[in-house]
This record gives structure tokens, sequence and C-alpha cells, in this order.
């Protein structure tokens, strides 16, 4: 029996790996970055100009942009494989200052060609080799910073790969990157859970969490279309923004605090609301469900025991304790409206309501 092969079989399969490595270089580079951007306004775009970019914002004006085409690879990249990906990134260079959205004076632009595989750019001239590596054991190179005569090797192109003066002037935006992330999309997402962990330690309760939640904001943003087919860093349908992302981290370390304060509290919460040791389960899982429910448009009930507690933050100053202000607020919502949920449900629901307003005061 013969074999039909077909080079073509897994190219989509290829194709979705490699999307894959570009969500997750954005993730690695996020927290790479993270002690850097938490105090700063900023944006993401992926599948616009360029793969991955990180756009930095003085008010409404783009102070710096960093763009990364981000590609897996299973060998290493050389001079001839990597012209034509040069190329592209001197017009992406071009394309970001020929961008309408407003820059400062003092804008600036740096520009990635970033793998995790060895990239090595050599030439040989009057038989004395020239080389640079660029791997785990030397992350980042500048284009500037490569010796004259690779420089030349480059910039002289192929049959294929011809550059323009235009190109040329946006070298030195240049940079060359390793990326230390995995061959599969797995590995990568195993040692991405664990940059969470150290980047974020014990400030969250489940870091896989975190990266999921992460992940599928940047699928959002990935598979919005550029609308008109142009490219426009303004559009913001193609971003996730820095309250966007400070919003997605800010849940999840606030639902480690909750956990926190339920661990530390159950005992006299439980006291205080009546909560027998039968029902103490339940009522554990309907404190742990709302802080979920919270977010949901749909869930009118939780949102409404939510806003009660919001609009009411007055009864914070008449009380010492968490146990006591509990306690008022559930005595309130009795006196003054109603709801569906049970009785549990709702000592649940204002008891979470409740650390999610005091983690904002």
């Amino acid at each position: 029996m013969t074999n039909n092969y077909n080079s073509e079989v897994n190219a989509g399969v290829h194709t979705n790996i490699g999307m894959d490595f570009q969500k997750n270089c954005t993730i690695y580079l996020f927290l790479e970055k993270y002690n850097q951007l938490k105090t700063q306004k900023y944006f993401i775009i992926l599948e616009h100009l360029e793969d991955v970019i990180f756009g930095y914002l003085d008010n409404t004006e783009l102070s710096k942009i960093e763009t990364y085409q981000a590609k897996k690879s299973s060998s290493k990249w050389t001079n001839s494989g990597l012209l034509e990906i040069i190329k592209k990134i001197t017009e992406t260079s071009q394309s970001v200052l020929d961008d309408p959205h407003p820059k400062t004076v003092n804008f600036t632009q740096k520009n990635f060609f970033a793998t995790n595989n060895t990239i090595e750019l050599n030439c040989k001239v009057n038989k004395q080799k020239y080389s640079c590596l660029v791997n785990e054991a030397n992350e980042l190179y500048k284009y500037s910073d490569l010796d004259q005569n690779i420089k030349n090797k480059i910039e002289e192109g192929s049959k294929d790969v011809i550059f323009s003066s235009e190109n040329i002037s946006n070298f030195d935006t240049l940079n060359f990157r390793f990326i230390d992330l995995g061959r599969t999309p797995k590995a990568q997402l195993e040692q991405l859970d664990g940059k969470f962990r150290s980047v974020f330690g014990n400030n969250i309760a489940d870091h896989k969490a975190a990266l999921y939640s992460f992940y599928f904001a940047l699928m959002e943003i990935e598979k919005e279309l550029n609308q008109g087919n142009v490219a426009k860093l303004s559009d913001n349908k193609k971003r996730i923004n820095s309250v966007q992302i400070d919003s997605i981290i800010n849940i999840l370390t606030n639902k480690k605090k909750a956990f926190d304060f339920w661990r530390e509290k159950k005992d006299e919460l439980c006291e205080e609301l009546n909560i027998n040791l039968f029902d103490v389960t339940m009522f554990e899982l309907h404190y742990e469900n709302s802080f979920d429910k919270f977010k949901d448009i749909n869930e009118s009930e939780h949102n409404k025991i939510f806003d009660f507690v919001v609009n009411n933050k007055s009864i914070f100053k008449s009380h010492f304790t968490d146990r006591a202000c509990i306690a008022s607020y559930h005595s309130k919502f009795n006196r003054e409206r109603s709801t569906t949920l049970s009785e549990l449900q709702l000592k649940a629901v204002i008891a979470a309501a409740y650390i999610e307003v005091k983690n904002t005061l």
C-alpha cells in the first residue's frame, strides 16, 4: 500500500502552533515587563502592523512603540533565512512612523525579531569570520551594535530580497531577541504558569486561571479584523489596554484576598450569621461563586445585592469588626429589599460583596 505524502497536511496545525507562540510570547513579554508596565498607560495589539505591539501612552499620545515579529523555530536562524523577515520589520518601522496616531515630540520605537531558537548572524571577509549569536546566553542584540561587516552582508540582500534606501534608514530600530519558550504550546503554557507564580507570588490564588484569563483576552483581540483592511494603531477593537488588563489582574488578586478573608474569619462569620456546620460547605460555595457572578450582567440578583452594598458604604462607619458590619448589611437588606435567592445564598452574596467593596476603600 502506497502512502500519499502531502507536505501541506499539517499546515493548519503548524499555523495554529505559530499563532499560539505569538500569544504565549506576548504573555511572556508582559510578565517580563510587568513591574514597568503596572505604573504606565499602555496597550497591546495582536495581528496588526506586526504580530505583537506594545504601545506606551503619554495621555493620548504615543511615547514609544515596541513591535515583535514572533516566530517559533525548530532550527537556528541564519542570515539567509532572516533577510525577508528583516525587510518586513523595516517596513513595519516605516508604517509606525507613517501611522496617523498622535505621537509625542520624543517618540521612539524598537522593532524586534523574536524567536525561541538561536539566531546566528555571520559573514566572512578576507578569510576572517565575523559572527554574532543570540540565544539563552545572550538574549538581546541591537542591529546597531553588529559588526559593520555583518551589517554590510545583510544590507546587500540577495537576488530575492532587495533593501531600498527607506528600508535601510529603518535598520537602526531593529533588534534580535531570544525568547526562552519551549517548542510546543503545552510546554510554553507550563512555563508561563511558572512565570505567573514568580511575578505575582501569593497575590493570586490561582495562577493558571490568571494565565488563561489573559490568554483568552488576547484571543478576543487577535480575531478582530483590521477595519477597512487597513491596520491603524488607533483601532480600539484590536487593542487590549492597561485598564482592561489591570481589571483582569485585580479580579484575580481580589479573589485571593476574599479566600484569605474566608479562611481567617470563617468561624466567627458563621457564628454571626447563624450558619450551622451542616450548611457551611454550601455557604462557602455560594461565597466563592459570587465573585464571578458580580461580573455577569445576566446575574441580576447578585448585581442587585452588590449595588446595595456599594450604595450603603456608610454602614462601614458604624462598625469596628467585619462580622458586625456584614451582619448589619444583611439586616438592612432584609428590612428594605427582597430577593429570589435563598437566605443562605443571600448571606453568602452579602459577605462576598462586602469584601469586594472593602478592598476598594
